[in-house]
């Protein structure tokens, strides 16, 4: 599409719509109606039941903005899909199957229809690989891009994944890594600075920007969430949530709603290498590798607790369960390993999503407060875990 910043004349609402309805191309015949025709959509409930009884309807929304989620350097397509993703990981933090997706736009006024093209390219690609449809939206003038998501999914009664059913004793449990979109965050904003000389740096500057993508492309573990949802109907996973707030912040909301306490071992924390390496990279040089490498786990380990924007699963299972849960991991990733939408992501930081594996960091206590258990020397040193994480009135993470 050819810029229309050349134009005199400034793009029209009705020219908005234009591009995202060209985007947005239904190809599930159980939409009766989209934004194209009406501005209502109607679809057929029943024709997403096929491998799903859906005795539940799941809805989420959620809104993005420049000034508090897009760092500078971010595309229009990677603000698409973030505006989708964050929707999609909240129904996925309750096992459910995403079916429709709508969405309203407020522009800026030097928001282009190439702007908008990408844009609704990024949601489209986001909504349609997680098996959704976008449905439809809205526009209007504002002061700054913003975007809010609605995402609607299906769900058996039995499988739904709520926050409330921790129960004392039971493991706590979360995907893939914490800290990666924390760390990624202080390199897009300069809080770190890389050396150029850096192993990291110069070994590929691909290397670099696949791990950008763990905060500017975040990836909803839908299909992990639907996963564990159906142990759910046997109580082998009693409660779950997303961590884009942050997991220490999330680990807060299990504890309120189910009455129970948590442990984590800062040392279970799974903590991505890559951004163990950026971190050693930014200390000090006189200091000796050692004493450098635990120093830059020590700052991992608090971007691993306290910022937001891994969008992982975490979730408490039961522990007599933990094998059982072993092998479906083991198994979900044997088939994503063979997955073809892999390959048809035109993105290929997304694809590092996998395999996914699960760590158990902590477990369940009768107690009155959330502990972090840290290692000096020899001792373990129990210590409470603070409450804080990601807030929305703020900046960023």
């Amino acid at each position: 599409m050819k810029n229309d910043s050349v134009n005199s004349i400034p793009p029209s609402e009705k020219d908005f719509i234009r591009v995202f309805s060209q985007v947005f191309q239904f190809k599930n015949k159980a939409l009766l109606s989209g934004s194209e025709f009406d501005d209502c959509a109607a679809i057929r409930l029943n024709s997403f039941c096929n491998d799903l009884h859906g005795e539940s309807l799941t809805f989420s929304t959620d809104t993005v903005r420049e000034s508090s989620d897009f760092p500078s350097g971010m595309t229009a397509w990677q603000k698409g899909w973030m505006a989708a993703a964050v929707n999609l990981s909240d129904l996925a933090a309750m096992g459910s199957k995403p079916v429709a997706f709508l969405f309203s736009a407020g522009l800026p006024a030097n928001f282009s229809l190439e702007d908008a093209e990408n844009l609704a390219s990024g949601i489209q690609e986001c909504v349609s690989f997680f098996g959704a449809e976008v449905i439809g939206g809205d526009t209007e003038r504002c002061d700054e891009l913003t975007i809010t998501g609605t995402v609607i999914g299906i769900s058996e009664n039995k499988s739904l994944l709520l926050r409330k059913n921790a129960k004392p004793d039971d493991l706590l449990c979360l995907t893939g890594f914490s800290g990666s979109a924390g760390v990624a965050l202080s390199v897009l904003l300069n809080e770190i600075s890389l050396k150029s000389d850096s192993a990291f740096v110069s070994q590929s500057s691909k290397d670099l920007d696949s791990f950008l993508k763990n905060l500017t492309e975040p990836f909803p573990r839908v299909f992990e969430g639907i996963m564990l949802s159906e142990l759910a109907k046997t109580s082998a996973v009693t409660s779950m949530i997303d961590t884009s707030d942050g997991l220490a912040s999330s680990i807060y909301e299990l504890s309120s709603l189910s009455g129970v306490c948590f442990e984590i071992d800062a040392q279970s924390l799974p903590l991505d290498d890559k951004a163990l390496k950026i971190l050693s990279n930014c200390l000090i040089d006189d200091e000796n590798n050692s004493k450098k490498h635990e120093n830059a786990r020590r700052a991992l380990i608090h971007e691993a607790l306290y910022t937001g924007g891994d969008f992982e699963l975490l979730f408490t299972i039961s522990p007599d369960k933990l094998n059982d849960i072993k092998e479906i991991f083991e198994n979900f990733n044997l088939s994503a390993d063979n997955d073809y939408r892999l390959s048809t992501l035109s993105s290929s930081g997304k694809s590092g999503r996998f395999p996914c594996k699960f760590t158990v960091i902590g477990k369940a206590i009768a107690e009155s407060e959330n502990v972090i258990l840290t290692q000096s020397d020899s001792l373990k040193i129990r210590r409470p875990l603070l409450k804080k994480g990601y807030d929305s009135f703020k900046k960023y993470i």
